[in-house]
């Protein structure tokens, strides 16, 4: 299990290289649509910024208040991160009646995620961006990170942890367990936090 997460987060770290190496050779300018600083310190509570969606427009990672949010830094190019889209699908399928939204934010060009978006029905938002994108992920608080990268927030916008690497449905099933217990006051942040962490 050890061997192939370290597979997983070296192919994926690979991959992030070999596309910010591509991008730099193209020199490609990226208009930024609402960044954020990066933060090298880890961070407690959901920062602000703004990426495109899917339909050309704008939204703020703010914009599904009172819900826990599971926030998932994916890409087209990145098989990990294709594999897991559609256990995040099936995870808000079975929770669309909770306080819990998945949230998935393409760290790519806006048109192969439109195409990728159109073959694989996402039930959930998508943002997309490129560096806006990734200083969005980096405001979490992580100097490093590979994709898929997913960040857990609570109903009132806590960090109760972050990711790198794929997630896998146990993974989903203990959050939702850490949820219930955090609406039902069973359990306080610092200690839903260790339970995740220890699960992760």
């Amino acid at each position: 299990m050890k061997r192939t997460a370290l597979l997983t987060l070296t192919l994926s770290s690979a991959a992030i290289i070999a596309y910010l190496s591509y991008r730099m050779l193209l020199q490609t300018p990226v208009a930024p649509t609402g960044g954020v600083a990066a933060s090298a310190e880890p961070v407690e509570s959901l920062p602000d910024f703004t990426l495109e969606d899917l339909g050309g427009g704008t939204r703020s990672i703010r914009s599904w208040p009172d819900n826990a949010l599971i926030i998932n830094f994916w890409a087209t190019w990145c098989a990990p991160c294709r594999r897991e889209i559609p256990l995040l699908k099936d995870f808000q399928s079975a929770h669309a009646e909770e306080s819990v939204q998945v949230i998935g934010i393409a760290i790519d060009r806006l048109e192969p995620v439109k195409e990728f978006a159109r073959d694989i029905e996402f039930n959930y938002p998508v943002l997309v961006g490129q560096s806006d994108a990734m200083d969005a992920a980096s405001a979490f608080g992580v100097e490093f990170f590979a994709l898929p990268f997913t960040v857990f927030t609570d109903t009132e916008g806590n960090i109760l942890g972050v990711h790198t690497g794929e997630v896998h449905s146990e993974d989903l099933e203990n959050l939702s367990q850490i949820l219930t217990d955090l609406t039902a006051r069973a359990t306080d942040l610092s200690t839903a936090r260790a339970r995740l962490a220890k699960s992760l």
